[in-house]
């Protein structure tokens, strides 16, 4: 069997596209959450707010809403869990921790092989992200709350969890033609 440096395209296609909708949902949370707070400060300071605004995960009908989920204290859980403390600069919302993950996601599928990162690094680092989701998937369903933002980047962790188990745990390997095996 011979090493690949490269996996073949269909298993690069799936982490590549799980990685870039997590940053593009990591990113639109970011943004919930940044007129969150300067919508909070405005009226903190008495400002006359112009209009209400609604996120697209708000959804009334469903009893959705991603909004009030990012206020949760488990929004930043680097504080929470006590790794950093509240309001410091490394206080950072959850869905920033998400950018800079799908990010080296992104990055680490699409390098060459001499800049790629170790495979046990990224398992490593898929596996914090699902253990970040089961966590937080358990927190919603205590507190009786649904996130379909949260939910779905629960489900593109799954995605990459368990691509990257398969690929660490089966190697990328291929098999020369004609049956010979290379090492």
């Amino acid at each position: 069997y011979v090493h690949s440096p490269h996996p073949p395209a269909t298993t690069m296609a799936r982490p590549t596209t799980a990685a870039l909708l997590g940053i593009i949902l990591s990113l639109y949370a970011l943004h919930v959450e940044n007129v969150q707070h300067a919508r909070e400060e405005a009226e903190d300071m008495g400002e006359e707010l112009l209009g209400e605004y609604r996120s697209l995960c708000d959804i009334e009908a469903l009893g959705a809403s991603c909004s009030a989920t990012f206020a949760l204290p488990e929004g930043r859980m680097l504080s929470y869990f006590g790794l950093v403390k509240e309001g410091s600069p490394l206080d950072v919302p959850n869905a920033l921790l998400g950018v800079l993950f799908y990010s080296y996601v992104l990055f680490s599928d699409n390098v060459g092989a001499a800049l790629r990162p170790p495979g046990g690094l990224t398992l490593f680092a898929a596996s914090l992200a699902m253990s970040s989701s089961v966590f937080l998937a358990y927190k919603l369903m205590v507190l009786r709350k649904l996130c379909l933002l949260c939910l779905t980047t629960h489900v593109i962790n799954l995605v990459l969890i368990n691509h990257y188990v398969r690929s660490f745990f089966r190697g990328t390997t291929t098999k020369k033609k004609g049956g010979a095996k290379t090492n």
